[in-house]
């Protein structure tokens, strides 16, 4: 799948794990940016959502296909890899 700039940029924040308050401060997206893409990426299995009870949070992780994608993706764009996320 080839992916846009927006998805792989929610892709590249969810490396490691974040929550949507993370998600919106790691891309600088609006929220129904990142609605139209975290639905998106959940439907075709690249993040998947995990619901953290104790916080009452939902915290978005890479699956396996998203980090191919990520890995494909950075292959085929090198000038456009963002670096780190902070």
């Amino acid at each position: 799948m080839t992916l846009t700039f927006a998805q792989y940029s929610i892709l590249k924040a969810t490396e490691k794990g974040v929550t949507y308050p993370q998600l919106e401060q790691e891309t600088n997206f609006d929220y129904l940016m990142i609605n139209y893409y975290i639905e998106g990426l959940l439907a075709i299995g690249m993040l998947c959502a995990n619901d953290k009870e104790e916080s009452n949070t939902i915290s978005y992780q890479l699956t396996d296909e998203g980090t191919d994608s990520l890995d494909e993706y950075e292959r085929a764009n090198p000038a456009l890899v963002i670096k780190d996320f902070q």
